[in-house]
């Protein structure tokens, strides 16, 4: 059996959506600067933690 999460539903929302806004800024940051290898896995992580959010929202 699974044990419950330790955070609500809510605050794991949160964190995804938090998380993925703020790789994807600092993904344009870097991509601003040029450093178009460091924008791209911040993208890369800012789409996980979209999805995540997705995910957790029904919206998969």
């Amino acid at each position: 059996m699974k044990a419950a999460p330790k955070k609500s539903l809510a605050e794991r929302l949160i964190q995804a959506e938090v998380l993925g806004s703020r790789y994807l800024a600092d993904g344009n940051e870097a991509a601003e600067r040029g450093d178009h290898d460091k924008a791209e896995k911040l993208y890369d992580k800012s789409q996980f933690w979209l999805d995540r959010y997705n995910k957790l929202a029904g919206n998969a």
